[in-house]
């Protein structure tokens, strides 16, 4: 008889069929065949009389988890009941059931749904693969095994804690901000940090500060040297001020103003100055480990302008068509097959200089990551080069960037030479002293196959070519540029440097990163901001709704608990602690306390540059209270934007023009999408 192979998606399931042939019945479940209801009409009768029943976790008895079937979107309408009595039917014609969902958490948790659904009992049986290979395919029917009831209750703790979070937080929300919106345990985390970097933007007053760079001409070489001190006390650089725009007490640093620098300039024109030393200093940049989920999004940001979302849709591709491994993942690790693949790619391009001695070994940094994947990489034993996959468009650029970074991975380091020249001019009795400073690359090593976005700015920057000078060698100086700059706010985030601080505290996993984004969008608390930057803007409504989640529930907001829970649930999937144990930890020492403690006053932000101004929340819309008015603020004006003018504006009703928004199906948060596999 046949054996029934059961995936989570049909162009996945569609694939493996052919592999295998007709022995082989591959059948798709669409993701979660079960899930907690999602709506009203979704509970049961028998649930909806209990206290918990909306919340549908029996609160009272282990937190046992009531699951439904449900409806859900997969690209057309897709009945879960149909999907369901389908695999019921198929699974009564053949003599054996393999459950190959994906390979975590969240794919033990479908095998074990299905398990359930289709009466399997412990004779259920799992494999799972890393990419979709006839090698990786066969070798997995070959060692299949028991579903992981550890890492199962690990997901259902999670899946328990959301919902607990999210279920309880956001009604309290409705009541005292607006209908319609939500908290949860990683969107309400990833919104603080936002809110906390536009708060200090508001809060920022610009210092003004000059900077003085001077072209010198020296054996015929010309090169640009910045004034770094006068008579000893170095000047000011924006490190030297503080948020309120003053120089920091501690700080010994000259603040030269405009008509200083002038005269500087003008002293200098066509003087000598003299070289006090010339350094060289050798330096080597190893190459970028692997990509992860995060990374690969991140970079997939910052050189092909695409979304994280889009990232994740474009990988999904590549993976159900067997071009690259399974792309959630938050391990940089190389199995030996890729290793030695990766090092055979570059020895074909590059030669045997290319390559270091040993394979390079990777392993993740952060102490919750599951090292059970492989980095995101081409799949099979030998990688195809991306002129000879025949994909096109955006899935040959994000195939292009991880088969590059792949290689490069196991290449040699980037070797080169800074330099470094000080030079010296009398001002009177002052000593006025220069610097300048450049790099030389002597051997590209892995950068001839691939570059992250910000080393490669790097090197842009400090491509200067400086002349090999000896110390007492004479300089003759142009006319110098005097800059007034003024200091800058602090930096709002993108997509990608949120993603990539949201991984540094450990904060989520590698698939929630994209929902995150998509969530906070499409509650309205983040907004892409025109322009190349690619930042994500708070709006008021997402100030107000941190504000009042930091004030009581700051469990939610806070980085360090959501990172404590991911190691909490590792030790459940260890089965070093309980499922019922955390979950009552949980809910009867922290959330419970802090809903009890929650105070139904809407909150209120400050408006620095606008004196006596507030914000607030007046029939769930921010409203701006100034000089005793209360009125609207339209919903297109961002926090940064509001000025006293502005304000003025807003309070006459004024018609306040909107900025253009981006529309590319690749930039911008986006929706949030179902699981695929």
């Amino acid at each position: 008889m046949k054996t029934l192979v059961i995936v989570e998606s049909r162009a996945k399931g569609d694939k493996i069929q052919a592999m295998l042939g007709g022995d082989f019945l591959v059948r798709s479940c669409y993701g979660h065949v079960r899930d907690l209801p999602r709506s009203r009409d979704e509970i049961p009768a028998a649930l909806k009389t209990e206290p918990w029943g909306a919340l549908a976790i029996d609160i009272e008895r282990g937190f046992k988890l009531h699951y439904v079937i449900p409806t859900f979107r997969e690209g057309d309408r897709i009945d879960a009941a149909k999907v369901v009595d389908d695999l019921r039917v198929q699974s009564r014609r053949v003599g054996r059931i393999l459950l190959a969902t994906d390979p975590d958490r969240e794919g033990e948790a479908i095998a074990a749904h299905l398990a359930a659904l289709l009466n399997l009992g412990d004779h259920a049986q799992r494999i799972t693969f890393n990419e979709i290979t006839e090698d990786a395919v066969r070798a997995a029917l070959a060692a299949p095994r028991a579903i992981n009831r550890a890492l199962v209750r690990a997901q259902e703790a999670r899946r328990a804690l959301d919902r607990l979070c999210g279920y309880s937080i956001s009604p309290v929300l409705a009541r005292t901000v607006r209908k319609g919106l939500s908290a949860g345990r990683v969107q309400s985390a990833a919104l603080a940090a936002l809110a906390r970097q536009e708060r200090a933007r508001l809060a920022h007053v610009a210092a003004g500060y000059v900077r003085l760079t001077l072209p010198l001409t020296v054996q015929d070489e010309t090169f640009r040297a910045a004034l770094l001190s006068v008579g000893g006390v170095p000047v000011a650089t924006p490190k030297d001020f503080g948020p309120d725009g003053q120089q920091k007490p501690d700080s010994p640093a000259l603040a030269l103003d405009p008509t200083r620098g002038g005269h500087l300039a003008r002293h200098l024109l066509g003087r000598t100055l003299t070289v006090r030393s010339c350094d060289d200093t050798p330096f080597a940049t190893r190459p970028p480990a692997p990509f992860t989920t995060s990374t690969m999004q991140q970079e997939a940001s910052k050189q092909l302008k695409f979304s994280p979302a889009y990232t994740m849709d474009v990988a999904q591709r590549l993976y159900e068509s067997g071009k690259i491994t399974y792309m959630r993942t938050d391990s940089p690790a190389l199995s030996a097959e890729a290793t030695q693949a990766a090092r055979a790619a570059a020895l074909a391009a590059y030669g045997a200089g290319s390559l270091p001695p040993a394979p390079r070994q990777y392993a993740a940094k952060g102490s919750n990551a599951q090292e059970a994947h492989e980095a995101v990489r081409p799949a099979g034993k030998q990688f195809t080069p991306p002129a000879a996959t025949g994909i096109t468009g955006d899935d040959l650029a994000l195939y292009d960037l991880i088969y590059r970074r792949t290689v490069a991975s196991q290449m040699t380091d980037l070797l080169g030479m800074k330099r470094t020249i000080y030079l010296s001019a009398e001002e009177g009795e002052q000593e006025l002293l220069f610097g300048a400073s450049g790099r030389a690359v002597t051997d590209p090593g892995f950068s001839r196959v691939y570059q992250d976005a910000s080393e490669a700015e790097v090197e842009a920057e400090a491509a200067q070519d400086l002349p090999d000078v000896q110390a007492g060698a004479q300089a003759v100086a142009g006319e110098a540029d005097v800059q007034t700059r003024k200091t800058p706010a602090p930096r709002r985030f993108t997509e990608a440097s949120l993603v990539q601080a949201l991984e540094r505290a450990e904060v989520g996993r590698p698939s929630t990163y994209v929902s995150i984004l998509a969530t906070l969008a499409d509650r309205g608390y983040v907004r892409m901001l025109p322009g190349e930057a690619r930042q994500l803007g708070v709006t008021f409504l997402g100030l107000l709704v941190s504000t009042y989640l930091e004030r009581h529930f700051p469990l939610v907001t806070d980085t360090r608990f959501t990172a404590d829970m991911e190691q909490e649930l590792d030790r459940i999937a260890g089965e070093a602690l309980a499922y019922e144990t955390y979950l009552e930890h949980f809910w009867t020492q922290q959330l419970s306390p802090a809903l009890s403690g929650a105070t139904s006053a809407p909150p209120t932000v400050e408006v620095p540059r606008v004196p006596g101004a507030l914000v607030g929340i007046r029939d769930g819309m921010p409203t701006l209270k100034l000089d005793g008015q209360y009125v609207p603020i339209p919903d297109h004006v961002m926090p940064d934007d509001l000025t006293p003018d502005l304000a003025r504006k807003i309070l006459r009703g004024e018609a306040i023009p909107k900025k253009t928004a981006r529309t590319k199906k690749s930039e911008g948060p986006a929706a949030p999408r179902k699981r695929k596999a």
